[in-house]
Order: structure tokens, then sequence, then C-alpha cells
């Protein structure tokens, strides 16, 4: 009679690369603010000046004497520049990420099947997983990219209307440099949902990746059980899925942003996955 087998046991979330990666555009964010800071505050104090010295006594602004604003778009484009070497070190180290996350959920799986039959699963082609990880970097190469641009471009945008609306030297710069602290703050709270979103998406497609090829077809769905969790994913929980037929409002676990749910798999009995083994050996 063949063994019961036991309990599945969670696969750990690769918290570490998250936390890895999040550093990586931390790190970033870190040097993005000591370049906005060296290009931009020695001119706020001049470009407030300007801009609140030509208004109208209806307090509006003439609309020609706007020329704060071409040092406005120079400033934007020294930060621009000087922002290359830092995104390309992010995009570097980033690329390491992926990898990682595989090996980890690789070792995740390892145990959880030889908690449930004793042996290591099949063993896996090296170029398996090479077009998953290698669509993860690319997308994460743009989204890197994208995280200082967009945090210029809301400043700049920002700026603009503040010196624009601004009647007086004081309340002006207190704007602008309120909006740079602002800003990046929001850019470092967005590189920390980015960390997080990333790793869970990627882990998620490896974890399907790996059931499938073993022959895993259906899995049941499965929440942390946290007051965190969304309705639509509390919905799902002990529902079973197909692979091939994802929930129609969250896509399978991770898929979702910010998603931490994972699938657990509806195994093959052992008779099967012996036979598998012994077809892979025979190939």
């Amino acid at each position: 009679m063949p063994r019961k087998r036991p309990k599945i046991v969670p696969m750990k979330y690769p918290i570490g690369q998250e936390f890895a990666y999040r550093k990586i555009l931390l790190n970033m964010n870190r040097k993005y603010k000591q370049i906005l800071k060296r290009n931009m505050s020695p001119y706020v104090e001049i470009m407030a000046k300007e801009a609140t010295a030509v208004h109208l006594p209806t307090g509006q602004i003439r609309q020609d004497a706007l020329g704060w604003q071409d040092q406005l778009n120079q400033i934007m484009q020294k930060i621009a520049t000087d922002m290359r070497q830092p995104t390309n070190q992010a995009i570097k180290e980033m690329l390491r990420v992926g990898p990682q996350v595989n090996q980890y959920n690789k070792a995740e799986w390892t145990r959880l099947i030889r908690s449930q039959y004793g042996v290591d699963p099949t063993k896996e082609r090296p170029e398996q997983f090479k077009v998953l990880l290698e669509n993860w970097s690319r997308n994460n190469s743009l989204l890197i990219k994208d995280i200082p641009h967009k945090t210029s471009l809301q400043i700049a945008e920002q700026t603009r209307q503040a010196l624009i609306d601004g009647t007086n030297l004081k309340d002006a710069k207190e704007a602008v440099f309120n909006i740079m602290s602002e800003r990046t703050d929001v850019s470092d709270s967005r590189a920390k949902l980015i960390a997080r979103d990333q790793i869970a998406k990627l882990n998620g497609q490896l974890t399907m990746e790996r059931q499938v090829d073993m022959g895993v077809d259906s899995y049941i769905w499965r929440t942390v059980g946290d007051e965190r969790v969304r309705d639509t994913h509390a919905d799902n929980e002990d529902q079973t899925f197909t692979w091939d037929n994802p929930p129609a409002e969250t896509g399978h676990p991770g898929d979702d942003y910010q998603c931490r749910c994972w699938a657990e798999p509806i195994l093959p009995e052992f008779l099967e996955f012996q036979a598998s083994l012994l077809e892979e050996a025979d190939a």
C-alpha cells in the first residue's frame, strides 16, 4: 500500500532577494537625491526671484518673462545626464537578482518534492528558464530607467507651476524645496513597491514553470491569511485552478500587483511520478 504523502509545506518566498533588489533601487534613488540637490538647489532662489519679480498687479505672471523656465529645463537635462551612470549600475546589479530568485525557487521546489516523494525532482534543462529570465530583466531595466525619469518630470512640472503661482520669494522657494523632498520620498516608496511586485511576479512564474514541467496541471490557491489579503484573492482561497486557465480577476498567484499568494501543486501519485523519472532516464 503506497504511503500517504505528508501535508505540503508552502514554498518560502524569496524575501532576501526582494530586499536585495530594494537596496539596489534605493541606492539609485539616494544618488538621484544627491544629483538633484547638487544641480537644482543653487538655482531655486534665482528662479524664484525671477519668477516672483515679474507678476503683474493683478497677481498674474507676465507670459513674456519666463526665462527661468529655460534654466529649469537645463537643470533637468543635466540631472538626466548625471543619472546615466547610477541608472546603468542599478541595471547591472539587477541582472544578478533574477538568477538568484531562480536558484531560490529551485531549492524550494526541490525541498517540496523531496518531502512528498523522498527523491529530488527530475533534472532541469539549463535553457529552460532563459527566456523567462531575459524577459524579466528586460522589463525591469525599463522600470529602473523610468524611476528617475518620472521623478524628474514630476519635479519639473510641479516646480514650474509653483513658480508661476508664487507671488513672493519666500513662499515660492519653500514650495520648490517641498516638491523636491516630497517627490523623492514618493520615489523611494515606489522603489519598494517595484521590488516587492517584481520579485513576487518572477517567483510565481518560476513556480508555474516548474510545476508544469513536472506534469502538474492544477493547483490549490493559498493566501498568506492576513488582513492585507485582497478580497478577490481571499475568494480564491482553497479553490482549484488549472495552469492553462488563470482566474479572471487575479491571474495566477504572483501575477496580480504585489500578490503574495502561492500555488499549492496537486501532485501526481507516487507511481506516476516514478514513471516520469523512468521515462527521463530512458530518454
